[in-house]
């Protein structure tokens, strides 16, 4: 079963608030929810939402968590307890993607994360894992001239934190990966020419592999392939 997106609720992000919220969607039934947050905050930020189990998989600046999808209906996920007592600012961004056809063993493949200077940054997440996965990305630029934007498929943001601006963008690969040992490459283009302080991190997500029962041969039957 391939991988695919399900459900791509907006992304959502705001400054100088305590919580940040995605709309209501629909939770795909046993599929899995992929989270690209950016967070500053002088707390330590929480992710909820649908009263599932969330897990980190990337920590950056900007970070990429996942939930195994339980139950159905509609959610909604939050980023929440930002505080900064010193400026009295806090920005959030968050993007969530839905998808099936993922393992239901181990749906996490390989990530990376990095750091770069580059405005219009192309650079290799991680190398695949497995044929047929999807990969997520996202970047945080915090010396942003303006909203970022990406050649990959997603959002890009930016907000005023007071004193200056951070941009950021929350995307996928509009296709999986067609084989294993691929070098998965993704695009963060920062606003005007200058220099860029991105921070970023990738995601694969591996699909489920049907394995086949090998045929019942009967007490009869008579093995006679001397090649096996």
């Amino acid at each position: 079963m391939p991988i695919e997106i399900a459900v791509t609720p907006a992304l959502v992000a705001d400054s100088s608030v305590s919580s940040v919220s995605t709309a209501s969607f629909t939770r795909p039934e046993g599929g899995l929810l992929v989270a690209m947050v950016v967070a500053l905050s002088a707390s330590t930020y929480t992710l909820s939402g649908g009263s599932l189990t969330w897990t980190q998989r990337v920590a950056n600046s900007a970070d990429i968590w996942t939930a195994a999808v339980t139950g159905s209906g509609t959610m909604t996920v939050t980023v929440g307890n930002l505080t900064d007592p010193d400026f009295a600012v806090s920005v959030a961004a968050v993007k969530v993607v839905g998808v099936t056809g993922q393992s239901l063993l181990n749906p996490i493949g390989n990530s990376g994360s990095g750091e770069s200077s580059t405005n219009n940054l192309t650079v290799s997440g991680y190398t695949s894992s497995a044929a047929g996965s999807r990969g997520f990305f996202c970047g945080l630029d915090s010396n942003a001239a303006g909203a970022a934007t990406s050649t990959d498929t997603g959002s890009g943001w930016t907000e005023n934190v007071g004193f200056f601006d951070v941009a950021g963008v929350a995307v996928h690969k509009a296709a999986n990966t067609t084989n294993a040992g691929t070098s998965v490459t993704f695009n963060a283009d920062a606003s005007g020419s200058g220099e860029a302080a991105w921070e970023w991190a990738a995601l694969e997500i591996v699909p489920d592999v049907v394995v086949r029962q090998r045929a019942a041969l009967s007490r009869a039957a008579v093995h006679r392939a001397a090649s096996w």
